[in-house]
């Protein structure tokens, strides 16, 4: 595959005509080198998805596995309200840590890329989203939670991004028990993070992982 033409980290925007699409790609390959797989969108509004390959061995003992990037969900704004705070971010793209992207995880992560323009409303950090099922085959957990990234090339991207002058947020998914979801309403976010930390909390989705609460 044809590398990409390198665009600085500092959020430079495309040539006037250029696309969106292309300056994404490149500022996700200075960091994380060339997808291994992509996987194109299928309509006008649906957003492509980027699959790195990845030696998570540092922090994982089963090793391998892929960072899954959008690429498209930061073309449109988010409904983000009037009295979010200025330092809030208009528009995002969802980053998953997965062992293989598969074809139900592909999918989710698509179908959380366009849900805020759906209910025209608007992700970021701590945000969760409640499903009536459990979305991902082989987990009981139903409720999506979203993250900032922790790992170094993944916060680089995350803090250089820019689209038409707008910073865009990346932000990761997790998928969390019901009782965790309790924990954070009860005792809030940065209790239950704690509680991550100290159970060894798997970086790479694990669908088979036990509720740490």
């Amino acid at each position: 595959m044809a590398r990409l033409p390198k665009i600085s980290l500092a959020g430079e925007p495309p040539a006037s005509g250029g696309s969106n699409n292309l300056h994404r790609r490149s500022v996700y390959i200075e960091e994380l080198g060339e997808p291994d797989r992509i996987f194109p969108g299928n309509g006008p509004d649906s957003v492509e998805i980027l699959a790195f390959r990845r030696d998570f061995s540092l922090i994982d003992p089963a090793g391998g596995g892929f960072v899954l990037l959008t690429n498209g969900m930061s073309d449109r704004r988010l409904a983000v309200p009037s009295n979010a705070g200025e330092d809030i971010k208009r528009r995002a793209e969802l980053m998953w840590y997965v062992r293989e992207p598969e074809t139900n995880i592909l999918s989710n992560l698509r179908w959380l890329a366009e849900y805020p323009f759906i209910d025209d409303t608007w992700l970021g950090f701590g945000h969760r989203i409640a499903m009536p099922w459990p979305p991902v085959s082989g987990s009981e957990f139903r409720t999506f939670l979203f993250l900032t990234p922790i790992i170094a090339p993944d916060k680089r991207i995350a803090e250089g991004l820019t689209i038409d002058n707008d910073d865009v947020a990346i932000l990761c998914v997790h998928l969390i028990s019901g009782m965790e979801l309790d924990f954070i309403k009860t005792k809030g976010l940065d209790a239950f993070l704690d509680i991550l930390d100290e159970h060894d909390y798997p970086h790479v989705f694990k669908p088979e992982r036990k509720s740490c609460v």
